[in-house]
C-alpha cells in the first residue's frame, strides 16, 4: 500500500505541476475557465451529497472523486493577483460549472477562499486519492456490468441462475469495500489538508443558502 501511495503522490504531484503550468499566470483565459468549471462543477457535486448526508462523508467514493477535482482545479489559483483576468476567468467558469450555484455575487469570496486554501495547503494526498479511488471505481462498474449481464444472461434453472448473480454480487461487494478501504486510507492518513479543505467547503458552503 506505501508503494502503491507513493506512486500515486507522483503522479499526482506531476498532475498538479502541469496544472500549474498550464493553467497559472500568464495562462490564456480560455485554461481559467476551465479549471473554474471543474471546480465549479465540483463543488456542486459536493454540495448536493453535503445536502444529503448533513456532513461531507470522506468515506463517499464519489466525494473523494470530487475532492481531488477540486484540489486539481484550484492549483491555478496559486500566486494569481485578484485583480488580474485569470482570477475573473476563473470566477466566470465557478459560476458556469455549478449550474449557477455559484453566483456573480458569490463568485468572489468563492474564488478567494480556494485560492486561500490552494496557496496554504498542499493537496497533493487529496489528489493521489482521488486517482486511486477513480481507478478502483472503474473496476466496480465493470463487476457491476457484470452482475447485470450474468443476470439477463441466465437461462438454466431458478437455483442456478440464483448461485451466479449471488457469486458475481459478493465479488461487486469485495470489490466495492475494497476500493473504498484503500482510498480512504489515503484520505484519513492527510489530516490536516483534508482538515482545511472541509473548513474552506464548509465556509463556502454556507454561502449558498439553498
Amino acid at each position: 500500500m506505501k508503494k502503491l501511495f507513493g506512486i500515486l503522490m507522483c503522479l499526482a504531484v506531476c498532475l498538479m505541476t502541469v496544472s500549474c503550468g498550464i493553467l497559472g499566470i500568464g495562462a490564456k483565459s480560455g485554461s481559467a475557465s476551465a479549471s473554474g468549471q471543474a471546480s465549479g462543477a465540483a463543488l456542486k457535486s459536493l454540495y448536493s451529497q453535503y445536502k444529503a448526508d448533513g456532513q461531507i462523508d470522506v468515506t463517499n467514493l464519489s466525494n473523494i472523486m470530487m475532492l481531488s477535482q477540486l484540489a486539481n482545479g484550484i492549483q491555478s489559483l496559486k500566486g494569481v493577483d485578484d485583480k488580474s483576468a485569470f482570477y475573473t476567468d476563473f470566477a466566470a467558469g465557478l459560476i458556469l460549472g455549478s449550474d449557477n450555484l455559484v453566483t456573480k455575487q458569490t463568485a468572489n469570496p468563492i474564488t478567494n477562499t480556494l485560492q486561500t486554501l490552494a496557496n496554504g495547503t498542499d493537496l497533493s494526498s487529496i489528489a493521489a486519492a482521488g486517482v486511486l479511488a477513480a481507478a478502483q471505481n472503474e473496476q466496480v462498474s465493470s463487476a457491476q456490468q457484470t452482475v447485470q449481464q450474468t443476470t439477463q444472461s441466465a437461462q438454466q434453472t431458478v437455483q442456478q441462475t440464483t448461485q451466479a448473480a449471488q457469486q458475481t454480487t459478493n465479488q461487486v461487494v469485495s470489490a466495492a469495500q475494497g476500493t473504498v478501504s484503500e482510498a480512504v486510507e489515503v484520505i484519513e492518513d492527510a489530516k490536516d489538508e483534508v482538515s482545511s479543505t472541509i473548513e474552506s467547503l464548509t465556509s463556502i458552503f454556507s454561502m449558498f443558502g439553498n
